[in-house]
């Protein structure tokens, strides 16, 4: 694999949640996969231990939310020493806004790792518009876990990833090779394409298009996507998927087993906004999704 081995930490959200502590274990697998340190964040306490501090409320109240918000990320670095390897683990609270405090974390990390849900605070906020604005705003790529009562897989197989034929799968697929080369699993790269205004054309005369000829050139879009790839990444295996659906459903259906769903984020004019696609799929992920921002803005 060719995962970046700096010092770039893995970085999880973490509030105490089962949601949240779920996150750390996978990050802390990630990190060791990865030969990077663990850091795990909260943001503001407050939110965080699902408690509205006045404006003016006491000092004593305050200091007392901040020990209990150190204790358990203590106790929880604790419980992750062990499976993030050889590398350290550490903790911080940044006194500021969710989204602001994730983004600005998402800068110095290879990866940020978030719960579906939580007990209020950062991932317990990821079931509504936070979740797309962290997703969004993200200099890294983030891991997002689904709600794990969404869909029971006695066991999970394969890395799909999510290719578009457009600039900026280079970066999406040497995520998802190195994810899959990690988990020793195969690769199942899914083109989905809906020609919206072709279908309604010839709605009534359908048979006068080619669809085996518009099928054909799908095909070769994603097979020119994906080559080189195989020489780069011999011990992976590569299933290759052409679907006619629209994208977000098409890779819902085919990660419905998946280790892991991959897809891009494009990043424009820095508008921190997600696409259809992405928050079609960050909504409705019945596996962990992984969003790799690509494009001019994305941060390296």
């Amino acid at each position: 694999m060719t995962h970046p081995a700096g010092s770039r930490p893995v970085i999880a959200a973490i509030d105490g949640s089962d949601s949240s502590l779920r996150a750390a274990r996978l990050a802390a697998e990630e990190a060791r996969l990865r030969g990077a340190p663990l850091e795990l964040v909260t943001a503001s306490p407050w939110p965080w231990l699902g408690v509205m501090v006045p404006p003016h409320a006491g000092d004593d109240l305050s200091s007392t939310l901040l020990r209990s918000a150190e204790s358990v990320l203590e106790a929880a670095a604790a419980e992750m020493a062990p499976l993030a390897g050889a590398r350290p683990v550490t903790w911080s609270i940044i006194e500021r806004p969710a989204v602001e405090a994730l983004r600005d974390a998402s800068a110095r990390a290879q990866l940020l790792v978030l719960g579906s849900r939580g007990t209020g605070g950062v991932t317990g906020l990821l079931v509504g518009s936070t979740a797309a604005a962290v997703v969004a705003a993200a200099g890294c790529p983030v891991l997002v876990l689904p709600d794990e009562t969404a869909v029971t897989v006695s066991r999970r197989r394969s890395v799909v990833v999510g290719v578009e034929g457009r600039s900026g799968d280079e970066d999406v697929l040497a995520v998802a090779f190195d994810e899959a080369a990690a988990r020793e699993t195969d690769l199942i790269a899914v083109h989905a394409w809906q020609d919206l205004r072709l279908e309604a054309s010839f709605q009534v005369v359908s048979p006068l298009v080619d669809w085996a000829g518009v099928r054909a050139d799908e095909e070769r879009v994603l097979a020119e996507a994906l080559a080189g790839w195989q020489d780069k990444q011999p011990d992976v295996v590569v299933r290759e998927v052409v679907v006619r659906e629209k994208t977000a459903h098409g890779l819902l259906a085919a990660a419905l087993t998946a280790e892991l769903l991959v897809v891009g984020h494009r990043r424009r004019n820095r508008l921190a906004t997600l696409g259809s696609t992405a928050h079609g799929v960050l909504h409705r992920a019945t596996s962990p999704l992984l969003v790799v921002p690509v494009g001019a803005e994305a941060e390296q």
